[in-house]
């Protein structure tokens, strides 16, 4: 096979829960995907010719954020079925040459993971520097002034231990901290047992935002239209450990063949998004290019975008 399939590969986003329900109790599932595969690519016509589809998290979790807050990332959620029935999509999927690509969220948690209840339990628990613990200085209310990207400060109060815990996204999806090279050890193992089980790629949700500023320090004001656009985050999201973060993802996908990696660096400023492959292109092998988001909507000023992308993320 070309060890860069995906370079002209036709990816289908599959959103379990809402693409077809086998049993008739309101929530897609595993079996309702496998139904269908045959209408992706059957190699007969009629068919939509698919060579990949992108699945949105199956991991279990409570669905705060629909998946994306993961309480086991080794386990497939009950309500999109079993891991048995995910093993058959991988089967069923393969043989009709359509790869499988997950999606892997390494920034967050769910709060009722079980990482996170050990490190809530006691400021003594051996997993409490799994996350990111503070208190606030003297006559500051917050430990700094970052909101987080779903609204509201970036801080939770914990009433048992006393401290407040960070989380960029929603309360229940506390940020991991990745500066404990356990946290990296977890989540990168996570890629290995996926890949061992035939998966050919992973989407990466939000690679720039697993590591923050060791100070913490106070994120610059500028006008925007909500809290959080209203500050430049320099100190939050897109350090240069980031970027490292998927340069050892990229070596565990190369321990295997033929897998692929795909990051979401929500970021309009291309450069910083094209930094991500890294400067040796042994990052990612594909960044999703948000700049188009903000281009007017013509042929010229979207030749102009490719034209900048093709430069900035030539020879990646």
């Amino acid at each position: 096979m070309n060890n860069q399939w995906w370079e002209k590969a036709v990816i289908y986003q599959i959103y379990p829960r809402s693409f077809l329900d086998s049993n008739a109790d309101g929530v897609g599932d595993i079996k309702g995907i496998i139904h269908k595969l045959d209408f992706l690519n059957d190699g007969t016509e009629p068919f939509l010719g698919i060579d990949a589809i992108w699945l949105n998290p199956l991991y279990s979790s409570p669905q705060y954020d629909f998946g994306y807050d993961i309480m086991d990332y080794c386990d497939i959620d009950p309500q999109y079925g079993t891991m048995a029935e995910f093993e058959q999509l991988l089967s069923e999927a393969h043989k009709r040459n359509i790869r499988i690509i997950m999606d892997i969220v390494p920034s967050v948690t769910s709060h009722l993971h079980p990482w996170f209840i050990s490190s809530r339990s006691s400021k003594d628990d051996p997993k409490r520097d799994w996350y990111i613990w503070k208190d606030a200085p003297k006559g500051m209310k917050y430990p700094n002034n970052w909101f987080g990207v779903f609204g509201g400060r970036a801080w939770d109060w914990d009433k048992k231990t006393k401290q407040f815990y960070y989380h960029n996204s929603l309360p229940e999806q506390p940020d991991l901290n990745w500066r404990n090279p356990e946290v990296e050890q977890a989540v990168l193992s996570v890629l290995e047992f996926w890949f061992n089980k035939g998966v050919d790629g992973f989407r990466i949700d939000v690679l720039n935002y697993p590591f923050k500023d060791k100070e913490f320090r106070d994120n610059p004001y500028c006008f925007g239209i909500r809290p959080y656009d209203m500050q430049k985050h320099i100190y939050d999201k897109d350090l240069p450990e980031s970027v490292e973060v998927g340069k050892k993802m990229r070596q565990i996908a190369d321990k295997f063949q033929n897998k692929m990696l795909v990051a979401e660096i929500y970021n309009p400023n291309p450069e910083i998004a094209a930094s991500y492959y890294g400067k040796k292109g042994d990052g990612p092998h594909m960044i999703f290019n948000f700049s188009f988001a903000y281009s007017k909507f013509k042929a010229s000023a979207f030749k102009k975008r490719i034209v900048e992308w093709n430069k900035l993320s030539k020879g990646k």
